[in-house]
């Protein structure tokens, strides 16, 4: 994750005025702890379009900003089921209060799984990266290093969501992630 913000605050030096490289830094900010840096490049950045809102989102709820981070979400105009949006700014109001039942909740579609986190669902965060594993898509397996993640990489669940998308060999040969390191042979350990 070090490394990633690294490479990404380079080409957002080489290109500041491209909104997709903003919010990639800021995500990977968020993700690195840096919450209010990240919060100050995705906020002037006035798009409505699902990246930036779910992204600048996520960022208010690790700070516990929920009902901002529940407006935020409902300005979404675009790209993403109105019913998930609208699902997810109403769990993001409740939090930090956790379910019961958090198979009862609503889907959430995409990114926005990342809700669960902060209503005492998290293995449900893990949701959306396994459908898209199973699809041959790996970007959304970033919602596993997010700051709220962290028990979830502490599960058998998590532990096969990589394993499935090869990470693990990926790690084995080229290194392993900041929160991760190998347990013998054939095991690891994430924190």
């Amino acid at each position: 994750m070090k490394e990633a913000l690294r490479l990404r605050e380079r080409l957002r030096a080489l290109d500041p005025l491209v909104p997709v490289y903003n919010q990639s830094t800021a995500r990977l900010m968020v993700a690195n702890g840096q919450i209010s840096a990240g919060i100050a490049i995705l906020e002037p950045d006035l798009s409505t379009g699902e990246r930036r809102n779910v992204f600048l989102a996520e960022a208010y709820a690790v700070n516990g900003r929920f009902a901002d981070a529940a407006d935020t979400l409902l300005r979404i105009t675009t790209e993403i089921d109105r019913r998930s949006v609208e699902d997810a700014a109403l769990l993001l109001r409740s939090a930090p209060r956790k379910t019961d039942a958090p198979e009862k909740l609503p889907a959430l579609v995409a990114d926005l799984g990342f809700v669960y986190a902060y209503v005492g669902a998290p293995e449900r965060v893990l949701e959306y990266p396994e459908a898209s594993v199973k699809q041959g898509i790996l970007s959304p397996v970033f919602a596993v290093w997010r700051p709220a993640a962290a028990p979830i990489r502490k599960t058998a669940r998590f532990k096969a969501l990589v394993r499935n998308a090869a990470l693990v060999d990926y790690w084995r040969a080229r290194g392993w992630p900041d929160f991760c390191r190998p347990i013998g042979a054939d095991d690891f350990i994430c924190d």
